[in-house]
């Protein structure tokens, strides 16, 4: 049964990104001959030695009034002097186009000052750069009013540097974010960011027939993420990532209802503490588009380990995250998307982790039918469901369908249908009902919608919350 009340959340999740794509790998496999009393010996095919064959005299970029050169040329795979390969200018379309700061990339050869030399003209057609990331909003039972957004430019000063900043707030909750990331240093394969993040929280819960009042765990986070990594080529990265806070706990414990369990109990240690870890990622994707990929995949494998003997951390801790996403062609030029995404938590000693570096399940389904738990917004939690877990389990599947591919706005546009699974509990799967409440009664969600590229942003318009009132 659904309960009397369920929260309200109306919002328009907003996403931009960049990604790098690759292209995938075909295999065929031979009949194999059948046995006779002279076996020929193995033959080998030789390159057609009458195909024509060109040296790179120069490559020449046009249309960029706002992007450097040099940032364009550092991601084209052929330089000067090479034989000309039409696998790898076609690779590097792709990846210009991935950045997301062209609307299209155009790869043309023209004459060379003599026989046998060409020039690659490579001409781009910009787009705005300062984009929307999200856009926050609702309400529920907790929080009457909460609203915010998040903006980018994902090409500052036409060299490639992401700049972004967001904020969140509700009459009792805000969080601020600055970020700047440098996917090409110096037009290298290294690259690096800087993060920062405050924000003034409070868990809150409801009173029930445990307590006949309501409760809150108030605090501070003040810290940050230090970057560094490097593309160990067109499809593979690896990161290095440094978090310290600062933690505040200033709640009044004495308004706290005396139940065993209590609701925020191992949460955060009490009064001021500090808070380290490093996280190992690795990546590896291969998809074709950045907006909607057809084909390929998407593996991100990450460690992070907090600990008082290498940090100084008053948290200790591993977690281990595992997604993958993979995307394949479907009828005409419709695509069909796959996604697993597993994690696990370790603690050491009674404190372990702060609640939140936990997984929350509203985080990764669409909307909870039968919970009241909603998508954190810079990991604010405006929903009365407190509960966080150590062990999370998400499975989705996704069709979509092209509308349009070049409009003057509207630059793309698909219509999507998904449906998501995900579980989240704590490790021992038998802790009771009154131990463990944020378990996902119906954990499969579901959704239908559409996601538009524009000038300004990457717009989802989902139905996934009429979804959730009608199921």
């Amino acid at each position: 049964m659904k309960p009397t009340h369920k929260s309200k959340y109306l919002a328009v999740l907003l996403g931009g990104w960049m990604l790098w794509s690759g292209i995938g790998w075909a295999q065929e496999a031979a009949p194999a001959a059948e046995e006779t009393e002279e076996v020929e010996p193995t033959r080998v095919e030789l390159e057609d030695p009458f195909k024509p064959r060109y040296i790179l005299e120069s490559i020449e970029v046009r249309g960029n009034s706002k992007t450097h050169g040099e940032l364009i040329l550092s991601y084209v795979h052929l330089k000067p002097g090479e034989v000309l390969d039409e696998e790898k200018v076609e690779i590097s379309r792709v990846r210009l186009l991935a950045l997301g700061y062209f609307k299209d990339v155009h790869m043309s050869l023209e004459k060379g000052s003599e026989r046998g030399r060409v020039k690659l003209v490579v001409e781009v057609d910009e787009r705005n750069t300062i984009i929307i990331d999200d856009l926050f909003g609702g309400f529920s039972e907790t929080n009457p009013f909460w609203g915010g957004i998040g903006v980018s430019d994902i090409n500052f000063l036409g060299r490639g540097l992401v700049l972004s900043g967001a904020f969140v707030a509700s009459e009792y909750q805000q969080a601020y974010r600055l970020g700047a990331f440098w996917p090409s240093i110096f037009n290298t394969n290294l690259m690096a960011g800087v993060e920062a993040l405050v924000s003034l929280g409070e868990e809150r819960k409801l009173e029930d027939s445990a307590c006949d009042r309501d409760q809150g765990l108030k605090y501070l986070r003040a810290g940050g993420v230090l970057s560094l990594g490097m593309r160990v080529d067109r499809v593979h990265r690896i990161n290095f990532e440094l978090h310290g806070e600062h933690i505040e706990d200033s709640s009044n414990r004495g308004d706290w209802c005396d139940t065993d369990p209590h609701p925020f109990d191992g949460y955060l240690r009490t009064g001021q503490s500090t808070f380290w870890s490093l996280t190992f990622r690795f990546e590896r994707d291969t998809r074709d588009d950045f907006f909607l990929a057809t084909r390929g995949m998407h593996l991100v494998i990450s460690v992070e380990l907090a600990s008082k003997i290498f940090f100084g951390s008053d948290y200790e801790f591993s977690k281990y995250m595992v997604k993958y996403e993979h995307s394949f062609p479907a009828f005409l030029d419709h695509a069909f998307r796959v996604s697993v995404v597993g994690g696990l938590i370790q603690d050491v000693g009674e404190q372990g982790s702060p609640f939140f570096k936990r997984f929350y399940v509203g985080d990764y389904a669409f909307f909870q039918v039968d919970k009241d738990s909603l998508p954190r917004n810079l990991e604010l939690n405006f929903s009365k469901v407190v509960d966080y877990g150590d062990l999370m389990a998400s499975i989705g599947a996704e069709y979509d369908i092209p509308l349009w591919s070049r409009g003057k706005f509207f630059y793309r546009g698909y219509v999507y249908a998904a449906a998501n699974f995900s579980y989240v509990t704590k490790a021992d799967f038998l802790a009771s009902e009154e131990e463990w409440t944020g378990r996902t009664k119906r954990p499969v969600s579901m959704d239908i919608g559409m996601k538009v590229d524009t000038p300004i942003g990457l717009f989802t318009f989902s139905l996934g919350y009429v979804f959730d009132l009608i199921f």
